[in-house]
C-alpha cells in the first residue's frame, strides 16, 4: 500500500468542534496503516494544534465499530485516571474531538472516514529503547494499561481485525496467498516461503494459546505506540487503539519484545549483524509484571518467555503474506520492502527462540 492520501483542507478541519481558523496541516510521518496530519489551529485561547486522521477501511472495515471501542476504552481510561487523583489527565488518555453534530469521525467528499485527536503537546515517541531505563518505564505503562482494562464494562470491545493474531490463521491465508500468487512474486521467493513453513511447524512446540485467558489488551504494543513526556522520559500516553479488543496478555508483551530487544530496523537487511539485546528484554519483563500487578495467572506470565519469538514469527508470515498479494495492506517504500521486512522477522524469531532459556529466566525473575 503505497497512496498517499491529500492533505486535508479548511472544509474538513470545519466539520469538527475546533474553534478557529486553520493556519497549516503537514503529514506526521509515522505508521504503517493510517494517513495522520497535524493541523495548526488559531483558536481564541491561542495556537493550538489537532491529530487529523483518515481510517484506513482496507484494514478496519468497521470504523464505526473502531470508534465506539475508542470512546469506551479512553473513557474508562479517564475514570480510572480521575479515581487515582492522576496530573496531567489530558496527557495520559487520548480524547476524541466530535464532529460539530456529535460523531465520532466524519466522511469527506470522497466517503473517506477521519477522526480528531488534541494534539498531546510535550511528548515523543521513540522507535526502540535508548537504554533499559526507557524499556522499563514502556512496559509498565502498557502492563498498566492492561490492568486498567481489566474490569471494562460489558458487553465486550468490537472485533475490529478478526483474526488478527490468530497464527493459524495467518499460515492459511499466507498458503492461499501463495497458490493464489496475485503479483507473481511465489517462484522468487520459493526458499522463503518453505523456510516460513518449518517455522510454523516448529511454533506448535512454543506459540500454544489453548487454556489462556482472553482479555481486553492493546493487541498492537510496539514501543511507538507509546507518547514519552519530552522532558522527563516519562512514559505517559498509550496511542494508536484500534486494535484493542479481546486477546491474550501474551501479545502485547510480546510485540514489546520484537519492537524493543533488537537494535536493527524492522526492515533490517544486515541480518547476520542481528542480535537480541537480553538487558533490555529482563527490563521489559520487570516492568510490563509491574505494571500488570496482580492481573495475570501463572500460566499468563509462563507464556511470556516464548511470546517475542511467537509476534516475531506471525509478523514475518504476515509481511511474506502482503508481499505475494502485492503490498496491499502494509505501507512499503519499494517493490522489495515487505520481503526485506520478512527475513528480518523471521531472523528474530530465530534469534529469540534460540535465547528462550534466558527469556524465561528473566520472567521469573521479574514475577517473584
Amino acid at each position: 500500500m503505497s497512496e498517499r492520501t491529500p492533505t486535508p483542507g479548511r472544509e474538513l478541519v470545519a466539520a469538527f468542534a475546533i474553534e478557529g481558523a486553520l493556519l497549516s496541516c503537514e503529514p506526521l510521518k509515522r505508521g504503517h496503516i493510517h494517513d495522520t496530519f497535524v493541523a495548526s489551529v488559531e483558536t481564541p485561547a491561542g495556537p493550538r494544534r489537532y491529530v487529523l486522521q483518515r481510517i484506513n477501511t482496507h484494514v478496519f472495515r468497521d470504523p464505526g465499530a473502531v470508534m465506539d471501542n475508542l470512546l469506551r476504552v479512553t473513557g474508562h481510561q479517564r475514570r480510572a485516571l480521575e479515581r487515582e487523583g492522576a496530573p496531567d489527565a489530558d496527557r495520559r488518555a487520548l480524547r476524541v474531538v466530535p464532529t460539530r453534530d456529535g460523531r465520532a469521525f466524519q466522511a469527506d467528499e470522497a466517503g473517506r472516514p477521519w477522526r480528531c485527536f488534541p494534539f498531546v503537546e510535550g511528548t515523543v515517541s521513540h522507535e526502540r529503547p535508548a537504554h533499559a531505563g526507557q524499556a522499563r518505564a514502556a512496559a509498565l505503562a502498557f502492563g498498566r494499561f492492561a490492568r486498567v482494562l481489566a474490569d471494562l464494562p460489558p458487553p465486550p470491545l468490537h472485533v475490529t481485525i478478526p483474526g488478527f493474531h490468530d497464527l493459524a490463521g495467518r499460515a492459511d491465508a499466507l498458503e492461499a496467498s501463495v497458490r493464489r500468487d496475485a503479483a507473481g512474486r511465489a517462484g522468487s521467493v520459493a526458499r522463503e516461503i518453505d523456510a516460513t513453513r518449518a517455522w510454523l511447524e516448529r511454533a506448535a512446540g512454543f506459540a500454544g494459546e489453548a487454556g489462556l485467558p482472553r482479555r481486553p489488551v492493546h493487541n498492537d504494543c510496539k514501543l511507538n505506540n507509546l507518547l514519552f513526556d519530552a522532558a522527563r522520559d516519562e512514559a505517559l500516553c498509550v496511542v494508536d487503539l484500534d486494535t484493542v479488543m479481546e486477546g491474550c496478555a501474551a501479545y502485547d508483551f510480546g510485540e514489546l519484545v520484537r519492537t524493543a530487544t533488537c537494535p536493527g530496523a524492522e526492515d533490517e537487511r544486515d541480518l547476520a549483524g542481528m542480535r537480541v539485546l537480553l538487558p533490555l528484554h529482563e527490563a521489559l519483563a520487570r516492568g510490563f509484571l509491574e505494571g500488570t500487578g496482580a492481573l495475570l495467572t501463572a500460566e499468563e506470565r509462563d507464556s511470556l518467555g516464548t511470546a517475542g519469538a511467537r509476534m516475531a514469527l506471525e509478523n514475518a508470515v504476515r509481511f511474506l503474506t502482503d508481499y505475494l498479494d502485492g503490498d496491499v495492506y502494509f505501507r512499503v517504500k519499494g517493490p522489495s520492502h515487505n520481503l526485506d521486512r520478512h527475513r528480518a522477522q523471521l531472523r528474530l524469531a530465530e534469534l529469540l527462540h534460540a535465547e528462550r532459556a534466558a527469556l524465561e529466566r528473566h520472567v521469573r525473575g521479574a514475577a517473584r
